[in-house]
């Protein structure tokens, strides 16, 4: 007991010494080996009850291992940093190879790249070995492309003394000759070609531009007599160029009101511009005054244009929203079943369409080809499902007439038989058709003759439910319902305005032979009509409660 005691004191005191150094990361073999040493001495007293310096030592261990996890982290963070900048540095290299074709830039260059990279060297880990070979890499491409740079500039140098060569020829033939305004654009030409070409050796440096001034000043020389003839030319350049502004000053920008009157003026102004561009030089004294009335000129047309048209693309963009939203409704109205309700919409659509103002030119042809195809789409829905409706249509005539003639034919026996033709006929009344009421007639007058102590309508109203039960399972969201209790509450308005019409002949009779029979008449009559009108009303009572 008493040697655990001292030798878990004594790793108690080593774990203090390594919590208080600066870094564990540095002493993380010592730890593990003290860590391995605890894990020893617990197990030897593992039948003796845990003493301070155990738990002492146990605590200190965990603190430990979480500060070396905290160290390993920032490391880690640290390494990663490293290794950006060491990416970026390798980056910058490869800048340097690519762009710099000064020789001494691209060694100072190299000094700084190389100075960074040492200092971040220093810091980074071994593991990123990897990205030193690449920097090391890059450093070969270096002086390798740095030796074909110093081949290029040796030849550079010779070709530009053979360019410079021949411009020095080319002067000295043209100091013989007599001034004009070609020769002297021709030197101008020459002179911009000798700036453009790159240096010679520094040993004929001097030689070549003592040849080169000495030449352009006998040709200068040359020039100052053809100048006073070239003034007069300038003078009338100088009435050109005030036509010019004149022409474009003169044009009313208030008058311009469509996107084609612009356009025409515009093309014209553009005109005008070329045409000052080709008329030459005019007196120095003019030059800025007149250039500043140019361009005032055109400044105050441009921005005018601008203005007009700033405003034509709110306009274009207030249209566009508008068609667009014709476009959206198109298509949702293309979307919807019932084609014939909505042909007017349709119509009204393309009627709004129209009064619609123009939009940009590149989303004009878009926006109505995208429209026109909704309509198009539209119309031929209406056109192939009217065709459909047609072929339904000449269907249901079919079956009709062949529902008349076969009850013609059939011996009827009981009423069951012609309930079944009767339920038969109303299936085919899912449809109207412009037969309909002409074969509807012709059924009426088969049945009544088939019937025998009871009319038509009394043999439908004793049948009503099942004529309900057939229109309620057409699929058609109970339209046939809703056309049946129309047909039954006109029918009972026509009625009631009968009973109105004998209560009012009523009052006309009077104590004449006769009128007591007439009146009995009258008043059977109106017996009989609310009669029917109660029993519509049962009718119609079930037919609200089977659309419920």
């Amino acid at each position: 007991m008493k040697t655990s005691y001292v030798m878990f004191t004594s790793i108690v005191q080593d774990l203090k010494g390594l919590l208080s150094s600066n870094s564990v990361l540095n002493e993380s073999k010592k730890l593990d080996e003290l860590i391995q040493q605890y894990n020893q001495m617990k197990n030897q007293s593992i039948n003796e009850s845990e003493d301070v310096n155990e738990l002492l030592a146990k605590d200190l261990i965990n603190e430990l291992k979480q500060k070396l996890k905290t160290e390993r982290e920032a490391q880690k963070k640290q390494n990663e940093i490293i290794k950006e900048q060491k990416m970026e540095i390798i980056h910058q290299l490869e800048e340097l190879i690519e762009n710099e074709q000064n020789i001494g830039k691209a060694f100072a260059d190299l000094k700084s790249i190389r100075d960074n990279w040492t200092k971040l060297t220093e810091k980074s880990p071994l593991e990123q070995k990897e990205i030193d070979r690449k920097f090391s890499k890059k450093l070969e491409d270096f002086y390798y492309n740095i030796n074909i740079y110093k081949a290029i500039q040796e030849h550079d140098l010779k070709r530009n003394q053979q360019l410079k060569e021949v411009i020095l020829e080319k002067l000295k033939k043209h100091s013989s000759e007599t001034a004009s305004k070609n020769l002297i654009l021709e030197i101008k030409q020459l002179r911009t070609e000798w700036e453009s070409i790159g240096p010679v050796t520094r040993d004929l440096q001097d030689d070549f531009w003592s040849k080169y001034r000495s030449l352009l000043d006998i040709l200068y020389l040359n020039f100052k007599d053809f100048k006073a003839s070239e003034k007069e030319e300038q003078l009338v350049n100088l009435n050109k160029k005030l036509d010019i502004i004149r022409c474009i000053k003169e044009i009313n920008v208030s008058e311009l009101i469509s996107v084609k009157d612009w356009n025409i003026k515009v093309k014209k102004v553009l005109s005008k511009q070329e045409e000052w561009k080709s008329v030459g030089f005019v007196p120095k004294e003019s030059k800025d005054e007149l250039w500043k009335s140019y361009r005032l000129a055109c400044d105050t047309f441009f921005g005018a244009k601008k203005v007009f048209f700033d405003e034509q693309k709110k306009i274009y963009k207030a249209n566009k929203v508008l068609k667009n939203e014709l476009c959206k409704k198109a298509e949702q109205l293309l979307n919807s079943e019932n084609n014939y309700e909505l042909t007017k919409e349709f119509i009204d659509l393309q009627s709004q369409w129209k009064k619609i103002g123009p939009v940009h030119q590149r989303d004009e042809q878009y926006l109505w080809h995208k429209f026109h195809k909704t309509c198009n789409a539209f119309f031929q829905k209406r056109k192939d499902s009217k065709k459909q409706l047609d072929a339904e249509r000449d269907s249901l005539n079919i079956e009709k007439e062949n529902i008349i003639n076969q009850l013609k034919e059939t011996s009827i026996e009981s009423e069951k038989q012609l309930l079944d033709h009767l339920s038969r006929w109303w299936k085919t009344n899912r449809n109207h058709t412009r037969k309909s009421n002409q074969l509807e007639i012709k059924f009426q007058e088969v049945l009544e003759s088939k019937l025998e102590n009871k009319t038509v309508r009394e043999f439908e109203n004793e049948n009503i439910q099942a004529k309900i039960g057939i229109y309620k399972d057409f699929n058609d969201d109970g339209e046939m319902l809703f056309k049946e209790s129309k047909a039954i509450k006109d029918k009972i308005s026509s009625l009631q305005k009968d009973i109105t019409q004998y209560e009012n002949n009523l009052s006309f009779f009077g104590n004449s032979k006769g009128s007591n029979e007439l009146m009995k008449d009258v008043y059977q009559k109106m017996d009989d009509l609310k009669e029917q009108i109660s029993s519509l009303k049962d009718q119609l009572k079930l037919i609200k409660t089977s659309l419920k």
